[in-house]
């Protein structure tokens, strides 16, 4: 039994994080529900839905602010106590590093709680893009559908999903096909 529970956690490590903690325990309280309802979004399916939170300064930044200003933006959904989240930055640090200026812009949205866990996890991970954490007052990542991180979704410059949760090589591809 021991080792099956080792395994279990081993896959949930690789995979990523299933839901926020005070989703988890919220979950224990109510019933689930058998499917999650889609996010509604204005406009045609493929258009990005705007998001507002808070930037480490405390001010706040909407994706609208960024959308149009590279050719693409890369949203990344993640958390400081997510461990996968954690071993993926350096993957989107060498991603971001290599593309030319005005082609991809990173914007990521951390579904932390605990305020200063996310201060101290910025700090550690020296993130050169920019930086926003939702609250009670800021929820983002519902309006993605975003069950489990870390999550990213590819905006193109005219607003426009091109891809959510690529593989490596897909966004490769796409970033070197434009």
């Amino acid at each position: 039994m021991k080792k099956y529970l080792l395994i279990l956690a081993a896959a949930l490590t690789i995979v990523g994080c299933t839901k926020k903690p005070a989703e988890q325990a919220a979950e224990n309280q109510e019933p689930q529900q058998e499917q999650a309802e889609a996010p509604e979004q204005e406009g045609d399916d493929n258009s990005y839905i705007d998001i507002t939170a808070l930037t480490p300064e405390g001010k706040e930044l909407s994706l609208s602010q960024v959308v149009g200003k590279t050719d693409y933006v890369l949203l990344d959904f993640w958390a400081s106590w997510c461990g996968p989240c954690r071993r993926f930055i350096p993957v989107l640090k060498e991603i971001y590093a290599s593309q030319p200026e005005g082609h991809l812009q990173i914007l990521s949205c951390s579904v932390d709680q605990d305020a200063m866990a996310w201060r101290v996890a910025l700090q550690e991970e020296q993130m050169p893009w920019l930086q926003m954490r939702e609250d009670e007052a800021h929820s983002c990542a519902d309006k993605y559908g975003v069950e489990f991180i870390p999550f990213t979704v590819l905006i193109d410059r005219e607003g426009q999903i091109v891809a959510v949760n690529p593989e490596e090589p897909e966004l490769a591809e796409i970033l070197l096909g434009n």
